[in-house]
């Protein structure tokens, strides 16, 4: 039961890190932004991608399923494996859609930016298979 807690605690501190860095991630994009349309532009740092900050949001959420799901679970043992399928279901197929992106954005980016020697090699984005 303790250890319950401890997961929990462990995930609700977690899930607040992460969001302090998305949303501090969000606030500096927005602030390059505002910086971009008044020509003020700074050239350092990285723009957040759409969609990291969405994924990053998705797995906030779950961190405080769990934290919700593990108080829960303490009360009543029976709804453990709903909590994991709450949790794995959705996250897995999050994680898998976010990579299966990644890898076509690669693609298109590696064809951009090497012609030469990807000349031969099709990219056709809807039949992407690892090799």
């Amino acid at each position: 039961m303790i250890l319950y807690i401890i997961i929990g605690g462990a995930s609700l501190l977690a899930g607040c890190a992460i969001a302090a860095v998305i949303i501090g991630a969000a606030l500096r994009a927005s602030s390059r932004r505002r910086q971009k349309k008044r020509g003020q532009h700074e050239k350092s740092g990285r723009k957040v991608e759409f969609s990291k900050l969405i994924l990053g949001l998705v797995l906030l959420t779950y961190f405080v399923g769990v934290f919700v799901g593990v108080k829960i679970s303490l009360i009543d043992t029976a709804q453990l494996g709903v909590l994991l399928a709450f949790i794995g279901g959705p996250t897995a197929a999050a994680i898998g859609f976010y990579a299966w992106k990644a890898k076509a954005e690669n693609i298109i980016k590696i064809k951009q930016a090497h012609p030469e020697e990807t000349e031969g090699i099709p990219v056709d984005l809807n039949n992407i298979h690892h090799s």
